[in-house]
């Protein structure tokens, strides 16, 4: 990792429905510990820095995540993770909260897959640590 890290630990929160989860999760066991790169799952959006999107939208979820963004402090990050996700991100829609979603989440980094095995979550978070 470079010398000039300014960031060196992210609390992450996960929202979302899927399968996606499961392989997040899976980076905190002991076989991947993801802890030992200073990177947590917290359970209250005021403590997280990055926010991680998977799963499908619909207007339900789009008004929590709105939600759980704008109870983050700054700085944020918001990682789109999964097949489900990065297409939702790039898809056309005649709804309005879902096009306010997109023109406020600014995706920091995009993870593909389905689902994305632990190690591309590992590998992005610790590029997102390089670029903050």
């Amino acid at each position: 990792m470079s010398s000039s890290l300014i960031k060196s630990s992210f609390n992450i929160y996960i929202s979302g429905f899927g399968c996606c989860k499961q392989e997040i999760i899976a980076s905190t066991g002991p076989v991947y510990d993801i802890s030992r790169f200073g990177i947590s799952i917290t359970s209250y959006p005021e403590s997280a820095d990055v926010l991680i999107v998977q799963g499908f939208l619909n207007r339900k979820y789009v008004k929590r995540l709105l939600e759980i963004y704008d109870a983050m402090k700054n700085p944020k990050w918001v990682v789109a993770y999964g097949k489900c996700a990065i297409e939702n991100a790039f898809t056309e829609s005649e709804d309005a909260l879902i096009n306010t979603f997109k023109k406020k989440m600014d995706f920091n980094i995009y993870v593909p897959g389905c689902p994305p095995r632990p190690e591309a979550f590992i590998y992005a978070m610790l590029r997102l640590m390089e670029k903050v």
